[in-house]
């Protein structure tokens, strides 16, 4: 019987297959990456989703060449950083933060799928946990111990992944000078970049082949229904946790990202600020629903034949294009915010802008808890 850790979402009850013997660890970034977060019991799912193909070509189409692509970067983040620890100049710290953008968008495309192995293995709080813990860092930094790939393993999520590897590389505000890394900054920005890459090419391998005596989470959701699976024991249900990815990626741009700080004027709570890059954050993880609506990725040429937006289609042609159209004015909407986000999120005029992304991409999300969930 194929079981894993992980977490059908809320709400698919009895209809949609009973319940599986599951575990959860709270992900990253206030627990981003708990599966079916957005899927709560308000939801009115059909449990009459029945399209195996959507599932399984979105993980052999979108969810293993987005982690492969996200495990390549990190290795490449890596040797970036060691180039820079190896001769630190202003080209070599300029192609370490070149790096770790591209590391950054990436991951943040690999929202949507954030359930299974991210959330319950705890890879997302690992490699994404936000806020960063300053004062700790700070004290390690202070320290005398040796600091390497191993001894940050063994770190709270809060002192390590891209968010430690951000704050040490860029300073608090995207202006750190290369004559302002100390030997023990460089040190612990080594450790971090390769600590980060094992975990990357570990969540793949959760995936593709299987680890720590589970089995291949790419088997797991691709064979959702079959008469083994306790995870996903009806195709519906995974079909649900995938429109709750979709859902929760829309939940975490226009409102946690973009609204909260954006009403409470606090530049604190954007979470890319050291970089001053939130905003690729923001366009990142509409991306990841986007990619999730149409069985896409865009960056590696791949699109599935059968999607949720096929699959909305072909039982409702307007609601998919209404949907699409949505997809294209949060785009647009949010394209149109002036950057960067950490200037213009407390600039007067900005805000109409601002506003208009966060109903854009809110939209969005209103139309497919309420008209597409009732199809899922």
């Amino acid at each position: 019987m194929l079981t894993a850790c992980t977490t059908t979402p809320e709400g698919s009850g009895e209809a949609a297959g009973g319940d599986a013997p599951m575990t959860e660890v709270e992900g990253g970034e206030g627990g981003e990456g708990g599966p079916g977060a957005a899927a709560n019991e308000s939801l009115q799912w059909a449990n009459t989703f029945d399209d195996d193909a959507v599932i399984s070509e979105f993980t052999s189409k979108v969810v293993i060449p987005q982690y492969e692509q996200f495990a390549l970067r990190t290795a490449a983040l890596n040797q970036a950083i060691e180039a820079f620890v190896a001769s630190p100049t202003e080209a070599s710290l300029a192609a370490a933060r070149q790096a770790w953008t591209a590391t950054r968008i990436s991951w943040e495309q690999t929202e949507t799928f954030a359930f299974g192995p991210a959330g319950s293995l705890g890879f997302d709080g690992a490699m994404d946990s936000w806020p960063v813990n300053q004062t700790d860092i700070e004290q390690v930094l202070a320290g005398s111990e040796p600091i390497t790939a191993e001894s940050v393993a063994q770190l709270q999520d809060t002192e390590r992944g891209m968010h430690s590897i951000e704050y040490i590389l860029f300073g608090t505000d995207a202006s750190k000078a290369v004559s302002d890394f100390s030997d023990r900054e460089q040190a612990y920005l080594s450790a971090l970049g390769e600590d980060l890459n094992t975990s990357a090419d570990a969540l793949l391998a959760s995936w593709t082949a299987g680890i720590e005596g589970q089995p291949a989470y790419e088997t797991v959701f691709a064979s959702a229904g079959s008469a083994d699976n306790a995870v996903y024991p009806t195709i519906a249900a995974a079909g649900q946790e995938l429109v709750s990815g979709i859902i929760d990626s829309l939940t975490e741009v226009g409102e946690e990202k973009l609204a909260a700080p954006f009403t409470a004027q606090d530049t604190e709570g954007l979470e890319s600020r050291f970089s001053a890059q939130t905003i690729n954050d923001l366009k990142s993880n509409l991306q990841s629903a986007e990619n999730g609506y149409f069985g896409q990725f865009p960056e590696a040429g791949t699109k599935t034949d059968a999607s949720i937006s096929t699959y909305v289609a072909a039982r409702d042609p307007a609601l998919d294009k209404k949907v699409t159209d949505q997809f294209a004015a949060a785009n647009s909407a949010l394209n149109a915010v002036p950057t960067p986000l950490e200037k213009s999120l407390t600039d007067e005029a900005a805000a109409d802008e601002i506003e208009q992304a966060i109903a854009a991409i809110l939209e969005v999300k209103s139309t497919l808890e309420t008209e597409v969930v009732p199809l899922i």
